[in-house]
């Protein structure tokens, strides 16, 4: 059982969810209209990832028998400048989001919700991930630095990426 202080922790995470996904359509379309399908893509993914989080998080305050509570989703802002600058946005975003869950994970332990401490570690893990594979394509485009045809070819090599799934563990939760 969740008490009040959890749920409405785990709410906004949810929301957050959801609005992270806005954000990451937000970056896809100004990167579409940078002419790079690819990175647009590769956005467009993250976005989907991040409603599979926000639909985990639902099932788990759901299943928990506490109430779910939906709320206004703000109007995505971020440096459109250039493609560097969007990714550089999606990795500060990145780590807010790894900060809002080990907020959550404390939360959890300081309310002995050991069942939630668990269900977060998938979070947890994967946020090194996320930060990674953001910071991975930051550096390979300033490598590139001004070289079209390096970007063409990180922007061919962002469009490989194959859409998100839940994850087995987080789904059984």
């Amino acid at each position: 059982m969740l008490n009040g202080e959890l749920t409405a922790a785990l709410n906004d995470q949810m929301v957050f969810e959801i609005s992270s996904a806005y954000i990451y359509l937000g970056m896809a379309a100004a990167l579409e209209r940078m002419n790079l399908p690819g990175c647009a893509h590769w956005m467009r993914i993250q976005a989907d990832e991040e409603l599979i989080h926000a639909d985990i998080f639902y099932r788990y305050i759901n299943d928990n028998s506490a109430a779910v509570e939906l709320q206004a989703i703000p109007k995505p802002e971020f440096d459109s400048s250039g493609v560097l600058a969007v990714f550089k946005g999606a990795l500060k975003h990145e780590k807010i989001v790894t900060s809002r869950i080990d907020k959550l994970a404390a939360l959890a332990m300081k309310n002995n919700s050991f069942a939630t401490l668990n269900f977060l570690n998938f979070f947890v893990t994967e946020q090194v991930q996320e930060e990674k594979s953001v910071q991975e394509i930051i550096d390979q485009l300033e490598l590139a630095g001004n070289s079209k045809e390096a970007l063409l070819f990180i922007d061919n090599k962002l469009a490989a990426r194959t859409a998100a799934t839940a994850p087995a563990a987080a789904a059984t939760v």
